[in-house]
């Protein structure tokens, strides 16, 4: 991807708040965005309803919690990570995107001052400085898509890289990194990308190629940063081609071991397809036509037996191809298929006791 001409192409108007529009991270994307002019508003009611869209940038100043917990879901192991928003929205317009179901008449926000976040983050980890904090940005928008343009994410990673219980992580499914790499310190930086198989490209929309991806990631691992894999959403079947997904997974874990040295990767999580009723009505793809059953949680996931194989199936090659092992676990499952698939809980598995403790799961689920 060439984040230049994406953002000709797709990114048709900018309001900005008053409040924000002497930000340095507003005033550097101004200057770089040459092809729109930009409009000050005093609130996002003031943007035409023609123009409340996933081509338009609405760029306001931090609202709301400056950091949370993830959402997670009820009665699923949770893995212990908290949430910052830089932005809200995407419109790299992937089929599955939860964000269908409740942002899809909404321009991208840009939260261009993340001043309040950094400090609640930092007092926080100096608070308990012996726990473990994992921060990451992609909860309610890709991290880095628009940040060359912005560049919100250097100061989280300046700011918090003296800080070596803070592990901040930036997710996303693009290869636009190339504006970190000289950043020094990084700290414990991570830099996240979110892989599929090739088969199911297409329901990807304009994210880069898993190609685009690895090398991408092979740069930030050169450069001094450690790498994340992200197995999500998996999915069971309904390719376009018909391929056994199974084995095209499998050969994604081979190609992340032959781009990355595995002592660079932070850790890889992994979650099959899963959606919620309100969601449903969003997918127009071939594979919501297959087997799901409604969990606990109020979401709609395959049939534990074909999640727990899929599982087993990835794990396995991800733990042939690469040495030293790096922490791998599952997003939003139950002990149920931890134990099917590890044998074991995810604070009794060796790189993950850390990441689990006191990880809170009430109940059971499919």
């Amino acid at each position: 991807m060439n984040s230049s001409s994406y953002y000709r192409n797709n990114i048709n108007a900018v309001y900005i708040d008053a409040d924000a529009l002497q930000l340095e991270p507003v005033q550097r994307a101004i200057s770089k965005l040459t092809h729109v002019t930009p409009q000050r508003v005093t609130s996002v009611a003031e943007i035409p309803a023609a123009q409340r869209n996933l081509r338009t940038l609405y760029v306001t100043s931090l609202r709301g919690a400056a950091l949370a917990a993830c959402p997670g879901t009820r009665v699923h192991r949770c893995c212990n990570y908290h949430t910052v928003d830089l932005y809200a929205g995407c419109p790299l317009g992937c089929s599955y995107c939860i964000m269908q179901s409740y942002l899809e008449r909404s321009a991208v926000t840009v939260y261009a001052d993340p001043a309040a976040a950094i400090a609640t983050i930092r007092a926080q980890a100096l608070a308990a400085p012996e726990v473990p904090l994992r921060v990451g940005s992609g909860e309610t928008g890709d991290s880095l898509l628009l940040d060359p343009l912005f560049e919100i994410t250097r100061r989280y990673i300046s700011e918090l890289a003296d800080l070596p219980n803070v592990h901040f992580e930036a997710k996303t499914k693009t290869d636009f990194v190339d504006h970190l790499l000289d950043l020094e310190p990084k700290g414990n930086a991570v830099i996240g990308f979110s892989v599929n198989a090739r088969q199911f490209a297409v329901e990807e929309g304009a994210s880069a190629t898993l190609e685009q991806r690895l090398d991408a990631a092979r740069r930030a691992a050169r450069a001094g940063y450690r790498v994340a894999f992200h197995f999500d959403p998996m999915f069971r079947s309904g390719s376009p081609s018909g391929s056994p997904a199974a084995a095209a997974y499998r050969e994604v874990a081979r190609r992340i071991a032959a781009a990355v040295d595995a002592n660079r990767i932070a850790w890889i999580s992994l979650g099959t397809l899963r959606y919620t009723p309100a969601l449903k009505a969003h997918i127009k793809r071939p594979y919501i036509h297959d087997e799901f059953v409604g969990c606990a949680d109020g979401k709609f996931r395959y049939i534990q037996r074909e999640r727990v194989a899929l599982y087993r199936s990835v794990v396995a090659a991800l733990q042939q191809n690469l040495c030293p092992q790096p922490p791998i676990y599952l997003c939003m499952e139950s002990d149920t298929v931890w134990q099917r698939v590890f044998g074991w809980l995810p604070q009794q598995l060796n790189g993950l006791e850390a990441l689990f403790a006191g990880a809170p799961l009430r109940g059971e689920s499919v």
